[in-house]
């Protein structure tokens, strides 16, 4: 029998999201089968006929009760992964967005832990490479853009 992988593609959505000079990173549970204890940024897949933007918004939500507004597009992802026998070939869009609020009500069948830090604390041990490079972009489009005001 010969065994042929099957390859998809998936769309994700990120929200490198900011308040006050804070970037939020939230633990994924110990349940999830990709990552899980890993910190990251809100993400999720980008639906059917839905807009990447508003995608990362609703991920936002979802994940952590905060609404917020894309303030840009800073840059994309590239990354794989399986769901069971399928290998994916993931394409992460990374938005960075602003929220008014920072009291975060956690979706525990997702994440089991949030932490607000700085956007300067890049060295910071709970995040890796590939979050820290999302943060930097935040970074430097959040300086760019003359906040905090």
């Amino acid at each position: 029998m010969i065994w042929k992988q099957r390859w998809a593609s998936n769309v994700l959505a990120g929200a490198a999201t900011v308040h006050d000079g804070l970037f939020l990173i939230l633990k994924r549970s110990e349940h999830e089968s990709f990552l899980p204890k890993a910190w990251g940024i809100p993400a999720g897949r980008v639906d059917r006929d839905e807009d990447p933007s508003s995608a990362c918004l609703r991920e936002l939500a979802e994940e952590t009760g905060l609404n917020g507004r894309i303030v840009d597009l800073i840059g994309y992802s590239a990354f794989p992964s399986r769901r069971g026998r399928t290998h994916l070939s993931n394409i992460q869009l990374n938005f960075l967005a602003e929220v008014k609020d920072c009291d975060v009500v956690l979706n525990a069948a997702s994440h089991s832990a949030w932490r607000w830090i700085s956007l300067d604390d890049i060295d910071n041990e709970l995040i890796d490479s590939f979050t820290r490079e999302i943060m930097i972009s935040a970074r430097q489009r959040y300086e760019e853009a003359g906040w905090p005001e």
